[in-house]
């Protein structure tokens, strides 16, 4: 997009933020096929380009029968695997040969497949799209190869001190519910992955399925032809009566935990301080009301920055972005502690907490929430607005949690109506000792 593009784009944008009822004022249209599958389509001046995403309501949240973790990571790989149409080196040439960007993520709730084409070749982008989800097929010796490449990122991924904390994090945290354990899945599940060639396809059958998966178009498209288009070649696909696993309640925390890591290589201290609080929702004010208190205590403008990375010179790394999730999750602070920071490591603890609880009953200062209201819609309309790639990931993200595209105004909405008192509930309801879990990890000197 030009600069002269975005700019009209992005005061086009602002004025609607800051005047009109509704944020999302392109032209677009939700969809829901007969089948259950979420049809999003939004027009976004990017001449000659659309942005897609195909979202499945399946993450390590659904990972919920004993040796299975790891499988909805597992499936993010083995859909490049190929059909009987199609092998997984005929996809990817089909992407080369139409020049199309194709990548995929997974995380605790989401698998998302996404990608940028030319929008006179979606047409075959999204015919090849619903052939891997609807017939998706590959012999024995392909998953073992899948498998193996997924156990070289585990290997890669826990010789690094962040992965080592979460793991040890989400494992004291959580007794029952499946966020106990990390996207990647427990080591002895992924070494298991080449003997689970049987086990993955009622996986697959459960969860990928229509009315568990979104198909979000940004970009230069017609909303009519766009959603006739999907229905064309994700219409027919029939939902599956394989049966779905229920995901298993935490137990309430009635008490703070608290655990240590070693690493076997040098490493600065770091401490993860992480919160129980609800899922998302923008029908309540709690996410906003966390997004607000995660800005007022630990970005960078906060009084904590400053006295303890930027005057004292403790820690060289905080951070504590607000969490969404389906369920129950942690907020989580992590901090990275300075070699002049160490001998402190109990007092730097001790204040992080007592700033955390002491919102319980500490008004914040209406001046510093009307800065950061500011600041967060402006973000999200810099950020969401930016290009068809950007605003199909947001769309797809929080039509995820709530399915309609009146999430995002409503998201927006109550960063409109967050006030002192919201935030102070929220603490009283949640930042609270007893939903209090701690890991900290050393390394060697």
């Amino acid at each position: 997009m030009s600069k002269k593009t975005f700019l009209s784009v992005f005061l086009f944008f602002f004025a609607a933020a800051a005047s009109a009822k509704s944020f999302l004022t392109l032209p677009h249209r939700e969809t829901t096929l007969t089948n259950g599958l979420k049809v999003y389509v939004v027009e976004f001046p990017s001449p000659g380009v659309v942005a897609y995403q195909i979202t499945v309501r399946v993450g390590s949240r659904n990972e919920v029968e004993k040796g299975k973790t790891g499988f909805a990571h597992f499936f993010e790989h083995l859909m490049f695997r190929g059909t009987k149409k199609l092998s997984g080196k005929g996809l990817s040439e089909l992407y080369t040969r139409l020049g199309a960007e194709n990548n995929a993520w997974t995380n605790n709730d989401f698998t998302s497949y996404h990608g940028v084409v030319s929008t006179r070749f979606l047409d075959k982008i999204l015919d090849a799209e619903a052939d891997r989800f609807q017939f998706l097929a590959f012999e024995e010796a392909l998953l073992k190869d899948e498998a193996g490449a997924v156990l070289g990122e585990y290997h890669k991924d826990v010789v690094k001190p962040g992965f080592v904390m979460e793991e040890k994090l989400l494992a004291t945290a959580f007794t029952k519910h499946p966020y106990g354990h990390t996207t990647m899945g427990y080591k002895e599940d992924v070494l298991k992955f080449p003997e689970r060639y049987k086990d993955v396809w009622p996986f697959f059958r459960a969860h990928y399925q229509p009315k568990n998966v979104s198909v979000t178009l940004v970009g230069d498209v017609k909303q009519n032809q766009a959603t006739q288009l999907v229905e064309k070649y994700f219409g027919g696909w029939k939902p599956s009566e394989e049966p779905v696993p229920a995901v298993p309640a935490e137990p309430k925390q009635t008490e703070p935990r608290e655990a240590e890591v070693t690493l076997d290589k040098p490493s600065q201290i770091r401490m993860n301080i992480g919160y129980l609080v609800p899922g998302f929702s923008s029908r309540t004010r709690s996410s906003a009301a966390l997004a607000f208190l995660s800005e007022l205590e630990f970005s960078g403008t906060s009084d904590f920055q400053k006295e303890y990375r930027f005057e004292k010179g403790w820690v060289d790394e905080i951070d504590a972005p607000p969490t969404d999730a389906i369920d129950p999750a942690l907020w989580v602070i992590s901090v990275r502690l300075t070699a002049a920071g160490e001998p402190h490591e109990k007092e730097i603890k001790k204040a992080i907490m007592e700033r955390v609880e002491s919102l319980a009953t500490r008004t914040a200062d209406e001046k510093q929430i009307q800065k950061i209201r500011s600041r967060l819609k402006n973000r999200a309309v810099l950020e969401w607005f930016r290009s068809p790639v950007e605003l199909a990931g947001r769309v797809a993200y929080l039509t995820g949690f709530e399915s309609d595209l009146g999430v995002l105004d409503r998201h927006l909405q109550r960063l409109n109506e967050v006030g002192a008192a919201d935030m102070q509930q929220f603490a009283k309801e949640f930042l609270v000792p007893a939903s209090r879990t701690t890991v900290t990890l050393r390394g060697k000197r």
